[in-house]
């Protein structure tokens, strides 16, 4: 062995793979010595903590589910049946009058709101079951129908005939003394129908429908919304109206019993507007537009010491 080759004695020489992986380890316990043990151990022991109140609560939430679970079902099992014997029961019927000379209001289950007018009568439910919204009426009443397109609202007369809507407003006039049942829409779409005689209309706004008591038909017409809807603010509005009409409405508004006497009367007719006029001041405004004279009878007093309704004849002037 020649001198170069030899290597002194006491040193080792390392292979470079070992050197490098001695620098990574040393680099490694550098890193690591600088790791917060402490630190890490706190945050990973509130973490178990945490977790383990988590599996607590919902152990307590799944013994009081448990717990309450057989009440809960009791209770919603005697709701229901409460809940379904009251829908069983019949529902009570209301019945409205408005006395001559009064205009009143009321809002039904539903949220619709009608307005009756002097000398009619409404009859209606408490509240509304089923899938239709029933009502029955003797007289005149404004309808201000709350919108359901999956229940219709229908108004019930006398003489069989039956307005219906989803949601709109509309004027039904329908006295006994009366010769026709008028239905004027106002706004919306409603129906007419008097179904034992085949017949119905279809209206849209500003039109009415008018049946005849008389001969049993039906036409369709325009109308003056003006004069048919008027009543409803207390107003009295006459538009070339028949004086038979006109001793009709004023009878209704002031409770007065109002008389023609003589053929020639019935064929004049009247136009004016009165809002807070007394029966005598529009009395006085006909015989000044027309040929007629008007007297007042004040009520007598009968046998069983009731008083009869204040008279008004009309009849034409000598």
């Amino acid at each position: 062995m020649e001198e170069k080759d030899k290597i002194p004695a006491g040193k080792m020489e390392l292979p470079g793979a070992d050197v490098q992986r001695i620098l990574e380890l040393t680099d490694r316990l550098a890193e690591q010595k600088k790791i917060d043990t402490d630190k890490h151990w706190q945050e990973l022991s509130g973490r178990i903590r945490r977790e383990e109140r988590k599996v607590r609560f919902l152990h307590v939430v799944r013994t009081a589910a448990a717990v309450l679970f057989l009440p809960v079902l009791l209770l919603s099992g005697l709701l229901f049946m409460q809940l379904r014997d009251w829908q069983a029961q019949p529902v009570e019927q209301v019945e409205l009058l408005t006395a001559y000379g009064v205009v009143s209001k009321v809002t039904l289950s539903d949220g619709s709101e009608v307005w009756l007018n002097s000398g009619s009568k409404l009859v209606y439910p408490k509240r509304f079951t089923g899938d239709e919204r029933q009502v029955s009426l003797t007289g005149e009443a404004y309808f201000k129908v709350k919108s359901n397109p999956s229940r219709r609202f229908d108004v019930q007369t006398a003489e069989g005939v039956t307005v219906s809507a989803y949601g709109t407003e509309f004027n039904v006039q329908a006295y006994d003394d009366d010769t026709c049942v008028v239905a004027t829409l106002a706004d919306g779409n409603i129906r007419v129908e008097q179904s034992a005689l085949h017949l119905e209309e279809d209206l849209k706004p500003g039109e009415q429908a008018v049946f005849s008591k008389r001969d049993g038909k039906m036409n369709r017409q325009q109308a003056n919304l003006l004069v048919e809807m008027a009543w409803r603010e207390g107003k009295i509005v006459f538009r070339r109206t028949p004086m038979e009409e006109v001793a009709k409405v004023l009878s209704r508004h002031f409770n007065v019993d109002v008389r023609l006497q003589g053929k020639e009367v019935f064929d004049y007719a009247y136009s004016g507007t009165f809002t807070t006029e007394t029966i005598t001041e529009i009395l006085s405004l006909l015989e000044k537009s027309a040929p007629i004279s008007c007297e007042i009878m004040e009520p007598e007093q009968q046998s069983d010491y009731t008083f009869s309704r204040k008279k008004v004849l009309i009849r034409l002037r000598n």
